[in-house]
């Protein structure tokens, strides 16, 4: 039977009891090798920002929101004797509002929409190995960019006997249609 990841969110005070159960556990008696690695955790450039047009242009007066991928962080710990990884990731974004982004009040706030994901390239085609998440972001007056960090992703990763808690993938990535996929590929940075 295999077991499969569960990806999940969970609520920061459930993560603050489970953390401050575990420090309970500690004594001189624990064992003092260093811990496994945590997975690899990757932002590709092709899924590392969107941008959102209204209508079927593509220019800059047409965009209403670009989202992107800015960092996350996270923790994880493994379990030896099962070889299980708990891992919890907290995703950073950049938004910027375009000229196509209407207000939603008379006060001139703006509140938009994106998705993002969280993907497990060992468990595909599973739908656990890929779960989307969606945010939504209010924009004060005159304001038309911010940071937003996401609430935590909880991931339970069965690790197969050969796998080491460092050779698992976790991929992050903005949540695209075909259309946003195919405006990144052509307007990709050359570096």
């Amino acid at each position: 039977m295999t077991v499969l990841p569960q990806v999940l969110h969970v609520s920061r005070a459930a993560l603050v009891l489970a953390a401050a159960a575990g420090l309970s556990g500690c004594s001189m008696f624990a064992d003092k090798s260093p811990p496994p690695p945590c997975p690899t955790v990757k932002i590709e450039r092709d899924t590392s920002h969107a941008t959102r047009f209204r209508g079927a242009g593509e220019d800059i007066v047409d965009t209403v929101l670009e989202t992107e991928v800015i960092g996350y962080t996270g923790e994880c710990s493994v379990d030896k004797k099962t070889n299980v990884v708990d891992m919890s990731l907290s995703v950073s974004f950049l938004l910027k509002l375009g000229p196509a982004s209407q207000p939603v009040n008379k006060d001139g706030e703006h509140r938009e929409t994106f998705a993002y994901f969280v993907a497990l390239p060992d468990y595909f085609p599973h739908p656990a190995g890929k779960q989307s998440f969606t945010a939504e972001v209010t924009f004060p007056p005159n304001v038309n960019q911010l940071r937003y960090r996401d609430g935590e992703v909880h991931l339970r990763l069965p690790l197969g006997k050969s796998m080491s808690s460092g050779d698992a993938r976790v991929y992050v990535g903005m949540q695209l249609d075909e259309r946003q996929l195919q405006f990144n590929r052509k307007n990709r940075p050359t570096y």
